[in-house]
């Protein structure tokens, strides 16, 4: 809002003012503009205390279980249904079969319901149960966990490092053009069809948001880093999450609420655990133990998810 100033000058007249004297109004400045649009995004509340790695404690210790997990007051999500798509980073598979949804239910109240198998894939090619009968795809669309009738508030779909592993980049596909938004038209065989389908699938099915999530950054053996992986490869888990970026930009354009929840890219969010911490909360560069996923990624799905789903927040 400008800022508007009046200076009003009396021109010299016996009638209205002692000759010769000017006469200035007073600036007229407005009152406190009310507030309006949305507001500034929370911080991430991480719950990072590093110096349990003096205490001789497991990462997946009963005081990390989620019985534990303090419930907070009032949360914007408490009211809210999520759903969880994934594979073992989804399930907990270094856990104990806790992970994101269960620790994000803990402590807002939220509704989380989750379909995660192991080793799976996004692409279904029906070779093995893993990329066939299991793949995300499959399960999607047979889903015993998912209810049809669910009213819906967001679903969250992992980026599965499975479908990064070196034999199957040739699994990758190709984005189709803006008049493919149907979900009969993707090829399933291929990751990038498994992923516009899953996107198709669920505005079709619930007509809610879709947000699909990377895991932690790790780069290649032998870059001298000290997170890295062998296969998959950071190259080539880092190439799918852009394939995935890509992916969500055509369906952003065509006016749908996709995005990408990127921890992976995310640097701010990598820096806040030391090495150390990162080698005790996690069970390889791919699978939290449950206090990485309670005091470290959680935090992060909880300000994301807040931010997309609390009116105040909205663009």
């Amino acid at each position: 809002m400008k800022r508007i100033s009046r200076i009003c000058v009396a021109s010299l007249s016996a009638a209205i003012c002692t000759a010769g004297v000017l006469i200035a109004c007073a600036e007229n400045t407005p009152g406190p503009a009310p507030e309006d649009g949305p507001k500034a995004p929370p911080a991430i509340e991480y719950t990072i205390d590093e110096s349990v790695l003096e205490s001789g404690k497991d990462a997946n210790h009963q005081d990390f279980y989620v019985e534990n997990v303090q419930r907070v007051e009032n949360s914007p999500l408490a009211d809210k249904t999520i759903y969880w798509l994934g594979s073992s980073v989804t399930y907990g598979a270094n856990s104990g079969g806790y992970a994101m949804a269960e620790y994000l239910a803990a402590k807002t109240g939220a509704t989380c319901k989750k379909d995660a198998v192991s080793g799976t894939t996004i692409f279904c090619d029906n070779k093995t149960e893993n990329t066939g009968a299991k793949s995300y795809t499959t399960r999607l669309t047979n889903s015993t966990v998912f209810d049809k009738n669910d009213k819906v508030d967001a679903f969250v779909c992992q980026i599965s490092t499975n479908d990064a592993i070196k034999n199957r980049l040739g699994n990758r596909g190709k984005i189709t053009g803006d008049d493919f938004n149907k979900s009969q038209y993707f090829d399933l065989k291929t990751t990038i069809g498994g992923v516009e389908y899953i996107i198709a699938y669920v505005i079709e099915t619930w007509d809610c948001p879709v947000y699909f999530y990377s895991g932690s950054y790790f780069g290649d053996n032998g870059s001298g880093e000290t997170r890295t992986n062998n296969d998959p490869s950071g190259t080539n888990y880092s190439k799918l999450i852009d394939d995935v970026k890509e992916v969500v930009a055509k369906w952003r354009d065509l006016g749908y609420e996709v995005d990408v929840i990127d921890m992976y890219n995310d640097e701010d969010f990598n820096s806040k655990v030391s090495d150390a911490y990162y080698k005790w909360c996690t069970n390889d560069p791919i699978h939290p133990k449950r206090a990485g996923y309670l005091n470290w990624w959680m935090p992060y799905f909880e300000q994301f998810l807040t931010v997309k789903l609390d009116p105040k927040y909205a663009n």
